[in-house]
């Protein structure tokens, strides 16, 4: 069974970049994925996790905005991967989940929750990568196909 695992579901907005009365500091906060979350092959009856530090399998998104700025980020995050004829792999996201490096570095990150809304600091340079893991949990009788589902991810400016 081959599954893969979140075309970004970024909004419009922040794909395009931020109307200008949002804007912190002159700098328009972006965010752009850079990689997928994946899960590779699963085997029906067995959970498979993909932890924030897995640099094949970690959904990984980069954000950039006003430098030393606080952003808040959360997520809106799917139950399940939908398969052939509707076929649903749960899905399950969890405190360790999630991490934020702002030196953009895999071994760096600080872990976070993606189910609870948080607040990052973006560093001098306004540039910083969060991973993201979770847990397919395998049915033991679900159909061979691919399975996908969206993450939503919001970014804003809060605070200085």
């Amino acid at each position: 069974m081959t599954t893969r695992m979140a075309t970004w579901g970024l909004l419009a907005l922040l794909t395009l970049g931020i109307p200008a009365d949002a804007r912190g500091q002159g700098r328009p906060l972006r965010v752009r994925g850079e990689q997928d979350l994946a899960f590779g092959e699963l085997l029906a009856g067995i959970a498979t996790t993909v932890a924030p530090t897995d640099p094949l399998g970690a959904a990984r998104l980069q954000i950039s905005g006003a430098k030393d700025s606080d952003v808040l980020v959360s997520f809106f995050l799917p139950v399940a991967l939908l398969g052939p004829g509707g076929a649903a792999l749960p899905l399950s996201f969890g405190p360790g989940s999630a991490g934020y490096s702002p030196d953009r570095s895999i071994e760096t990150q600080l872990a976070f929750d993606p189910a609870v809304p948080s607040v990052l600091q973006l560093p001098g340079n306004g540039r910083g990568l969060i991973y993201l893991g979770g847990t397919a949990l395998t049915p033991s009788s679900i159909p061979a196909g691919s399975y996908d589902a969206t993450i939503t991810v919001t970014i804003s400016y809060v605070g200085n």
